[in-house]
C-alpha cells in the first residue's frame, strides 16, 4: 500500500458513535468519551472553573485536526485488527491521553483484555497519567507505569524535568556530550564546580534550568537532572507481541528505535511516531521501509498539506508504519 493513500483510510471511524452526554465540572471530553482533568492541559486559556459541568455533544474527527487525526486513526486501526489480547505502549506518555484513548477505542469496537505500558521521565506526568487512568475507569495497578526516560542504553540520562503536561521534554540535546561539556564549562567559568558537584551528588541535578519551548508563548522550563533510563529492548522483552507503540519523544525516537529494529520487526505490529525534524523523519522512514514495513502515513513536521480530502497542518510530523511480519489470524 502506498504511503499517504488517505482515501483508503477515511472509513476508519465508520460505526463509531461520538460521545454525547454530561461532562463533570473541570473536565473536558473527546469523541471516545475520554475524560481529562482540565488542569492537565498546560496550554489552556479558559479558567478550569468555566470548563465542563454541562451537556456536551462531540463529533468524529476530520483531517483538518492535523496530526490529531492520525493519532485517532491509529487508536482505531490498532483496535480493530487486534485478536485475543492487546498490548499498547505509549513512550512519552505526558498525561496519558494516547494510551487511555487507545484503550477506550479498543473497548468500543473490539473489546478484549489489554495490557497498557506508559513511560515518561517527568514524575508529575506519571502522576497525571495514573489519574487519567482512574478518571476513565482503568486501574493503573493492572498496567505498567514506568517513570524513566527512553534511551539507547540504560545509563542515566540528563533530562529536563519540568513543565508537566506540556510534552516539551526531550533528551536529545540535554544528554549530548556537547551539552555535558557546556554545563561543566559554565560551572568552571562561574567558579561553581563545587556547587555543581554537590548538586549532582545530593540531588542528581545540574541546577541548570532551560527554556523547553523558546518559540512558545507559554513558560515551559525544565531543570536538567539525571534520571533513570530504559531501552525499548527492555520494554519489548516480556511480550511475545505488541499491537501498537505510540511515541512522542521530542526527536529521541531517532536514538531509541534504530538499535532494536530487528526485535521490533519480530514482535511489533504497528508504530505511530512524532518525528520532530526532517532528519529524524527521513532516518526513521528509511529504516522501517528497508525492513519491509508498510509506511501508511509520512508527513514531515512544520508543514501544511493540501489533499483532495481536506487540508491540514503538521507540527511534530507523523510516521505510521505497519509490520506485515506480525499478522493476525482470523
Amino acid at each position: 500500500m502506498a504511503a499517504n493513500d488517505l482515501a483508503s483510510h477515511l472509513n476508519i471511524f465508520d460505526g463509531v458513535e461520538p460521545f454525547s452526554g454530561y461532562v463533570d465540572k473541570g473536565f473536558t471530553v473527546d469523541f471516545v468519551g475520554q475524560r481529562t482533568d482540565a488542569r492537565f492541559w498546560s496550554t489552556r486559556t479558559t479558567p478550569v472553573e468555566e470548563i465542563g459541568g454541562c451537556e456536551v455533544r462531540t463529533e468524529l474527527p476530520g483531517l483538518s485536526s492535523g496530526e490529531d487525526w492520525f493519532e485517532y486513526y491509529n487508536w482505531f486501526a490498532a483496535a480493530r485488527e487486534a485478536r485475543g489480547s492487546y498490548v499498547m505502549m505509549t513512550l512519552g506518555s505526558c498525561f496519558g491521553l494516547q494510551v487511555v484513548g487507545s484503550y477506550l477505542a479498543l473497548q468500543a469496537v473490539n473489546p478484549m483484555p489489554a495490557m497498557l505500558v506508559a513511560v515518561d521521565a517527568v514524575p508529575e506526568n506519571m502522576a497525571m497519567t495514573e489519574k487519567q487512568f482512574r478518571n476513565n475507569g482503568i486501574d493503573p495497578n493492572d498496567h505498567w507505569m514506568i517513570e524513566a526516560a527512553l534511551g539507547a542504553d540504560n545509563k542515566p540520562i540528563l533530562f529536563p524535568i519540568g513543565a508537566p503536561g506540556s510534552g516539551a521534554q526531550g533528551c536529545t540535546e540535554t544528554n549530548s556530550g556537547a551539552t555535558r561539556m557546556e554545563i561543566l564549562d559554565r560551572a568552571r567559568r562561574a567558579g561553581a564546580t563545587e556547587h555543581l558537584a554537590k548538586s549532582l551528588m545530593l540531588r542528581n541535578s545540574t541546577s541548570l534550568v532551560i527554556d523547553l519551548a523558546p518559540d512558545s508563548d507559554h513558560d515551559f522550563t525544565g531543570e536538567i537532572t539525571f534520571v533513570s533510563a530504559v531501552t525499548l529492548k527492555n520494554l519489548l522483552a516480556p511480550f511475545p507481541r505488541i499491537d501498537f507503540i505510540e511515541a512522542d519523544l521530542q526527536e529521541s525516537e531517532g536514538l531509541v528505535f534504530p538499535p532494536v529494529m530487528d526485535l521490533l520487526t519480530k514482535k511489533v505490529r504497528r508504530v505511530h511516531l512524532g518525528t520532530h525534524s526532517d532528519r529524524t523523519h527521513d532516518k526513521l522512514e528509511k529504516m522501517f521501509a528497508e525492513r519491509d514495513w508498510d509506511v501508511l502515513f509520512s508527513y514531515k513536521p512544520r508543514q501544511s498539506f493540501e489533499t483532495p480530502h481536506g487540508n491540514f497542518d503538521m507540527n511534530d510530523g507523523v510516521l505510521t508504519a505497519v509490520n506485515p511480519a506480525v499478522a493476525y489470524s482470523s
